[in-house]
């Protein structure tokens, strides 16, 4: 194999991160078991978005739940009892239907024994209160973070399958980390500004939901909110850019033409790895080229 010539058609790929979060909350019960509550009924509670949580690793996908400070209640929400009990503790036991014995029959013979499920009493503990008679109720906040990923990688139509650079790496130019990343405007290639234009406009159009100004009156501040004198109010979901991050990778390219045997054929190495591909090649069998 004679090597005859070796043209570069280095390119770029243009990577852009979107690490999003999502907040969304409901009314949770449990059972009381002396668990500290909301000591005033004036304490103001943050609104959902506005309670601090911390995220560690960034630009990775993961889930929590926390409960939302002084939003804890036992006898000032929607109920003062557990509604499974009405406060008892106890419910009618489901196998004797209260009665405390069940039958069996023996032959001809019927007779009465004591439930076993309930010892007789015909009551078990409440599964809902777990025998408290009370529920201590707050609100949960479930937060959900998720990494969006939107890559682009120029194309100058020399013959190379673009989607081999999927597994290959480059080196990067550019590497831009922070809260709301700006689209690129210092590069030499239109290409690539332009795709940075249009996908961090497209990921801040995507992933920033307004708060609602429905719930809370504009003149709230910092945003506070009495758990108690709105239990039944209801937080639509919001979502947030968390962090944003942008990269342009230089990939190598270069297009390998050699002849063999009188004919002339070509491959291409790319990446940081070296790799080769080679859609036509003589001898497959046994070419040291692959």
């Amino acid at each position: 194999m004679v090597i005859c010539d070796l043209k570069p058609f280095n390119t770029y790929r243009y990577r852009l991160e979107t690490f999003s979060e999502l907040r969304s909350c409901k009314w949770k019960s449990e059972p009381y078991k002396g668990q500290p509550v909301n000591p005033n009924l004036c304490t103001e509670a943050p609104f959902p978005w506005d309670v601090p949580v911390e995220v560690s690793p960034m630009f990775k996908d993961q889930k929590t739940k926390v409960k939302v400070p002084c939003t804890s209640s036992v006898e000032y929400f929607l109920f003062k009892e557990c509604g499974h009990c009405r406060g008892r503790g106890k419910t009618r036991c489901s196998r004797c239907h209260g009665t405390g014995s069940v039958t069996s029959t023996t032959g001809d013979h019927q007779m009465f024994t004591s439930c076993s499920f309930c010892g007789g009493s015909g009551k078990r503990k409440c599964s809902k209160c777990s025998g408290k008679g009370k529920l201590l109720t707050y609100l949960q906040l479930k937060v959900k973070w998720k990494n969006h990923i939107f890559e682009y990688v120029m194309d100058h139509g020399f013959g190379f399958p673009i989607k081999c650079f999927e597994k290959s790496h480059g080196q990067n130019i550019l590497f831009d980390e922070q809260h709301m990343v700006s689209p690129v405007v210092d590069f030499p290639e239109n290409t690539i500004k332009n795709v940075s234009q249009r996908a961090v406009q497209q990921h801040q159009d995507e992933f920033i939901a307004p708060i609602p100004g429905q719930v809370h009156s504009p003149d709230h501040g910092i945003a506070t909110w009495n758990a108690i004198a709105h239990p039944r109010v209801k937080f639509p979901a919001t979502m947030s850019i968390r962090k944003q991050k942008q990269i342009i990778e230089l990939l190598y390219l270069t297009r390998v033409e050699y002849e063999w045997h009188g004919k002339h054929y070509s491959y291409y190495v790319y990446g940081n790895e070296n790799k080769v591909y080679a859609e036509y090649y003589p001898k497959k069998c046994c070419c040291t080229v692959m």
